[in-house]
Parts: C-alpha cells; structure tokens; sequence
C-alpha cells in the first residue's frame, strides 16, 4: 500500500519536499514505516532515534510501541524533528505570525490573570546572538560559525500538531495537580525573528506565588521537549537547524 508522509523543518529540508509517498506492506505498522523512510536516507540517520510521529493530527506518545501500531492508507503521517482538575482553570494557546510585541505580553496577562490571582509569573523567549545547540546531523555545518553572530532566528511549527501538543501540555499541568488554579496562556511565534525581538510568551497565573514559579517551569520545560516547533539560527553566509538538548532522547 502508499502511504503519504508529511515532513517537517530539518526533514523537510534535507528530503527537498514536504511530502513523500512509501510504499508499505499489507499490515505494515509504524515502526515500520519509519524503517522505510530512514533506510534509505543516511544523512538523516542522526535524527532517526529523536524524530516523532504525527497522526491524524495528534502526536504519537513518546513511550508508545511502534510495532503495535498499524498503518492505514488514508491516514495523514508525519514525521518530527526535536526541536523544540476539577478547580477553574483558563487555558490560551496559540502559534502566530512573528512578530510579538512587549503589548502582546500584557494582552496575554489579561487573558489568562484574575482578580483571584496574587501571582502572575511571566516568561519571554528572545532571539540572542550566541549559536545554540545544532539539531542531530547539522554538526558539520555548525562548526564554522561556532563563533559567529545570530542575525535572526526563523521558526517552524507544524500548527495542527503543536497547538494540539500545547492544549495538552497545559491540561496536563491542571490534571498533575500543579496547577490547581489560575490560567495559562502560551504565545509562539513563527517566522522571522530578529535578535532582540520575542519569540515565545508565557504567563502562569495563580493564587500563589509558589506554585506560579513551579508551573511555570514545568510548561517551559515541556514545551521544549515536546511541542513541534524548529529554529533555523542565521548568520551572515548560511543557516543552522537547531535542536532543544531537552528533546533528543538518551541512549539508554
């Protein structure tokens, strides 16, 4: 059977389509469906052990057994590269044009902050001129500008999926008992981003500064391993494809 696979910023880029079609045995599950598309192109080898799976729109679970999951033709796959209760509670999620504005952090405190909250704790991601960490594979190129200036970021989401993964990071933080009230509100911007401007907003209210401070934490965390979206850091003379060190899995 043919398969249609959709792919994903440094996959994208490398495949030089965002699409591709295997062809798969009767049967054939998603293990191996990643076998196939990797088989036969090394230079993403270095991926293969990080890459998630999109399905239908809804992110395969990490810990999830490849094999005993079945493959059907006229479902929508994906292919991933890392990047990067009971109580009220207000969930706002949303993957915008860039740019974000020092406006766009006091709409979001509106939104997701009430009278009942003593505790607003706000987080803002930046473009810097420092390289980060290279996205598995993209070693080679990095290296000669270890040392140079970031001009811009540019970023890449797969929307469907990492406003899915966002809801559900924020649900999460709500059923684990972190956040037993308040809000949360997350902003990430795609696009060109230049040093300096913002990328990515986030604000955690609650009745506590305590538990502000912890979810807080938690939602970035999360966020970076777990959600669909890529850099590209750029220099004067070429491009990078990043990766979060959070969202590459470990050799166990």
């Amino acid at each position: 059977m043919q398969v249609r696979v959709r792919l994903f910023a440094l996959i994208r880029s490398r495949e030089g389509a965002s699409e591709v079609t295997l062809e798969l045995g009767e049967g054939a599950t998603l293990s191996d469906l990643v076998e196939t598309f990797f088989t036969t192109r090394r230079a993403l080898a270095p991926l293969r052990p990080h890459v998630r799976i999109g399905v239908g729109g809804t992110l395969v679970a990490r810990d999830a057994d490849l094999r005993q999951i079945r493959v059907v033709p006229d479902a929508e796959y994906a292919l991933l590269p890392p990047a990067s209760g009971g109580a009220e509670k207000r969930i706002v999620t949303r993957i915008v044009p860039a740019p974000l504005h020092d406006a766009d952090v006091t709409a979001l405190v509106r939104e997701v902050a009430t009278d009942e909250d003593g505790a607003v704790v706000i987080f803002v991601g930046r473009t810097r001129v420092t390289p980060g960490t290279p996205a598995p594979g993209e070693e080679e190129v990095a290296a000669p500008f270890a040392t140079s200036v970031v001009t811009h970021l540019e970023y890449e989401a797969a929307e469907g999926y990492a406003e899915s993964e966002l809801a559900d990071i924020c649900e999460r933080l709500f059923g684990d008992g972190l956040a037993q009230q308040g809000g949360i509100g997350v902003v990430h911007a795609v696009g060109v981003v230049p040093v300096g401007s913002i990328s990515m907003i986030a604000v955690v209210a609650s009745p506590h500064r305590e538990r502000a401070y912890i979810v807080s934490r938690a939602l970035i965390e999360s966020i970076k391993q777990d959600v669909p979206i890529w850099k590209s850091e750029h220099f004067d003379g070429g491009a990078v494809w990043g990766a979060n060190p959070s969202a590459l899995r470990r050799s166990s």
